[in-house]
């Protein structure tokens, strides 16, 4: 399978910040799950190509495909009741995490605005995960 770093920069994207970080074993197993679904997607017609991925030491969980067209909201629904599941599963918050993904002393973590003015400075890094289209999420997607 393809990752998000083979694919083209015009591919357009969801970022998603999980709380705590995507250890490798629940990396795997998402992955294979949306695998799966993006493999119904394509057999559907609605998309053509995809990689799903994680990066950023497990902070950031990266869905990407072509053409560079927003995919329905039924669409959105079936990724969405997957994460659903793997939050049920593993405790961990995928859909509504602190949306303020900030790494701290080497170590990823999601916060609010009063935990990111206690914890981090100017050169904090933090990711951007508003963003739509791989090209920017390779540019700006990791930012302080």
């Amino acid at each position: 399978m393809p990752t998000p770093a083979d694919m083209p920069d015009s591919s357009r994207c969801r970022v998603l910040t999980p709380h705590p970080v995507l250890d490798a074993q629940s990396a795997a197993a998402l992955v294979a799950g949306l695998n799966k679904l993006f493999t119904q997607f394509a057999c559907e017609d609605r998309i053509t190509t995809w990689a799903c991925g994680v990066e950023q030491d497990g902070a950031a969980l990266v869905l990407a495909w072509t053409p560079d067209v927003a995919l329905s909201g039924c669409s959105h629904d079936k990724i969405n009741r997957l994460l659903l599941h793997h939050e049920e599963q593993t405790g961990r918050q995928l859909l509504a995490p602190p949306p303020l993904p900030i790494q701290i002393a080497g170590v990823w973590s999601c916060t609010d605005r009063p935990g990111l003015r206690a914890h981090a400075t100017l050169a904090t890094p933090l990711i951007d995960a508003r963003i739509e289209n791989l090209g920017t999420w390779r540019e700006r997607g990791l930012t302080t």
